[in-house]
């Protein structure tokens, strides 16, 4: 997840005083904010036609009206856009009208630059936070939650994957923790967002932590949040994504990625549903699923005395692990067909499908970065293919072409090529011998007597 709050923003300015509005600018603009700025009502509104802002600061006195005015068609327009007044007026009542109508907070002319500068970060890190809780909860809650159509979501009929959505309705009904195995790319981020949208918390918060994207300075205030002073630049109260993902499901990718003080108060969080900000000494409770995943062996770095050992157990309460790609037989070629049509209407493209020789070459390549890769192996096509009904292998990257495909299972042996073939056949028919059989042309007896051979 990128590190949102704290960060600059867009900011619009609003001011008619050709004086005041530049160095408001200025200020706005050292401070790392993307900062536009309009004279009056109707250039703000013409402004917000084509754009949309994180943060308006407002000024009321302009010259086609009252600032005032446009507060109502801002809520309209998206309702987390921040509003800051700007006023030289100091009636309280014109604040407290403000205030009513929808505005954030309130800046008196003239106003200096450090209070200008904390003020408008303050508001919009208080929109960040509200924005990014209700964003999960529509995500979650906006889906059909009708389990069939959520697994039916998971592409791929082999064995491996039917195992996964059976594991996962095991356990999705309760609130247990979840640890997810399986190597970069193979799709465990869909697998924990399904396990959260077929659970009891489907209409509370799905909040999505790339542990190795956390900054390591900020992976304590991102997580478990920090107060005001808790060290430089904590200007404000800010709650961390445990915090504000309470009522739903956390989860944490590449967890091993954490240091091991950060996973200390891990545990405690795990365990007690509570824990402290940085700089605080009050317990703040929350009620968070945790379903984490790694692309490393868990154990292994327990063992190595990288990871803790009484995190790793009490998160281990249910395990499942995700197949790499090239294990899954006709997957590939499913995934590859499912991915043209998500990305035509992306792409603005027509693809039917793969040519005979295209879906060779994708079947015989390993895929060391899974569905992630095959995914971008397929956009990157289409981008090249143009306006054409089928992907051909010169649209494919060289890597592709380069191994082979089909041809490389000229370079193996034949036993090797049999044993692939079939335990892709196994894999469609979900195991099915008599199908199995029937599909590859040969009686069951033939069948049980090439499958003990691959045993002996």
């Amino acid at each position: 997840m990128n590190d949102e709050a704290s960060g600059p923003g867009r900011v619009l300015v609003v001011e008619d005083d050709e004086y005041v509005a530049p160095v408001i600018c200025s200020y706005l603009s050292q401070a790392g904010h993307r900062v536009d700025a309009v004279g009056s009502l109707g250039a703000a509104r013409e402004f917000l036609v084509e754009r949309t802002p994180d943060l308006i600061l407002l000024d009321l006195g302009l010259p086609d009206g009252n600032g005032l005015e446009l507060l109502p068609e801002l809520r309209d327009l998206d309702e987390f856009i921040s509003v800051v007044v700007f006023t030289a007026q100091s009636d309280i009542s014109v604040v407290v009208d403000a205030m009513l109508k929808g505005a954030d907070n309130f800046l008196p002319k003239p106003v200096d630059q450090e209070t200008l500068i904390e003020t408008i970060q303050r508001t919009l890190d208080k929109h960040r936070d509200l924005r990014k809780a209700w964003v999960y909860r529509e995500v979650t809650t906006s889906r059909s939650n009708d389990p069939a159509s959520i697994l039916h979501a998971l592409v791929g009929s082999s064995s491996a994957m039917d195992r996964v959505r059976e594991l996962m309705l095991n356990v999705a009904g309760t609130d247990a923790a979840v640890v997810l195995i399986g190597e970069t790319g193979t799709g465990k981020g869909v697998v924990a967002r399904s396990i959260h949208r077929l659970s009891r918390r489907a209409g509370g918060p799905f909040t999505d932590v790339n542990c190795a994207a956390l900054p390591e300075n900020l992976v304590e205030s991102e997580l478990f949040g920090h107060e005001k002073g808790a060290f430089t630049g904590a200007a404000v109260r800010k709650p961390g994504l445990l915090e504000v993902g309470s009522g739903g499901t956390v989860f944490l990718d590449e967890i091993s990625e954490l240091d091991l003080q950060c996973q200390s108060k891990l545990l405690k969080a795990v365990e007690e549903q509570t824990f402290r900000r940085v700089g605080g000494v009050r317990e703040v409770s929350t009620d968070v699923r945790f379903v984490v995943a790694s692309n490393r062996d868990l154990e292994a770095e327990v063992e190595a005395g990288s990871f803790r050992r009484d995190l790793f157990f009490r998160l281990n309460v249910f395990q499942i692990t995700i197949a790499p790609l090239r294990d899954r037989g006709d997957d590939v070629l499913e995934l590859a067909r499912h991915f043209i049509g998500t990305l035509n209407p992306v792409l603005g493209r027509r693809v039917e499908g793969l040519s005979s020789r295209a879906e060779e070459l994708i079947s015989g390549y390993r895929w060391p970065g899974n569905v992630r890769e095959l995914r971008n192996v397929i956009e990157g096509a289409m981008i090249v293919a143009g306006d054409v009904k089928r992907l051909l292998p010169s649209h494919l990257p060289e890597k592709l072409r380069d191994a082979g495909g089909a041809g490389a299972h000229r370079l193996k042996p034949l036993a090797v090529v049999e044993e692939e073939h079939i335990r892709r056949v196994l894999d469609a028919t979900q195991g099915n011998m008599a199908q199995a059989a029937k599909a590859l042309g040969i009686s069951r007896s033939t069948l049980y007597e090439k499958l003990k051979d691959r045993t002996r």
